[in-house]
């Protein structure tokens, strides 16, 4: 295991560098951090480095790096200071990794979750998130959405970025010629011409679209939606958080093939 004991270290530059979107863009790699999350990416992940305070009393974070090191990852034992200046939260838990990002694409089977221009980190990773519970074949961020590998973002994943299919910054003309040919049909969360989520059928092939925080899903994904469905409400509340909404229609699309079962 290599030591890092300078702030000014080139590898410790690189990893600052990628809480910035073009320094991930230009190296196709993004940073996880806390024990359960790099436990997670040497799981699932393809992981270039992994750094860790030293912690001899720690038998999880040993047992971490003996997996890593058993899969040739790069290690480095570096000081509380070089993590915190590498880290993208207040109180660093003393480990993270770099990782590789995958190469996106979407399954031509079952039910996917696409979002568009979901703007805030927490609820795409949220949504992402809820969207594995949920059984959701893929997730699709379409241009304008917040990025999926952002520090705040992969944090409110809590780990499924790693192990679900995500594409980003998918452009919304390619996302309907792809639906169109693989005979998904487009179900649009919105109010206007809607029909109630629960009297609407859900088809084997669905692609949920869920809008921005403040503008909803674009009129024209509006007009390409064979569908077009709302979430009824009782009380006084006018909305609910994308990622709440999110997660309603997608277990209710869950419900829906558990009970064909």
């Amino acid at each position: 295991m290599k030591e890092i004991t300078s702030l000014g270290n080139a590898v410790v530059k690189d990893v600052c560098n990628l809480k910035q979107k073009k320094y991930r863009e230009r190296s196709g790699s993004f940073v996880v951090e806390g024990l359960r999350a790099v436990e997670e990416a040497v799981r699932y992940a393809a992981v270039q480095k992994i750094f860790a305070v030293p912690d001899t009393a720690n038998t999880r974070l040993a047992q971490l790096l003996a997996d890593a090191a058993a899969k040739n990852i790069e290690l480095y034992s570096v000081t509380e200071q070089v993590m915190k200046k590498m880290s993208d939260t207040e109180a660093p838990q003393g480990v993270l990794a770099v990782c590789c990002k995958p190469q996106g694409f979407i399954v031509a089977d079952g039910t996917v979750l696409v979002l568009d221009r979901v703007a805030d980190p927490g609820n795409v990773g949220t949504l992402i998130r809820t969207a594995e519970a949920a059984g959701i074949a893929a997730v699709v961020l379409l241009a304008g959405c917040a990025d999926a590998y952002a520090p705040k973002t992969v944090r409110s994943t809590m780990g499924s970025l790693l192990r679900m299919p995500v594409l980003c910054d998918m452009p919304e003309a390619e996302f309907t010629g792809w639906a169109h040919k693989n005979n998904y049909e487009i179900m649009v969360t919105c109010l206007d011409g809607a029909q109630n989520m629960y009297e609407a059928e859900f088809g084997a092939r669905t692609a949920i679209v869920v809008g921005s925080e403040a503008y909803g899903a674009s009129e024209s994904l509006k007009a390409a939606a064979a569908k077009r469905v709302f979430i009824p409400m009782q009380g006084r509340a006018e909305s609910l958080n994308a990622a709440v909404a999110g997660g309603i229609v997608m277990f209710e699309a869950m419900r829906r093939r558990l009970a064909t079962k």
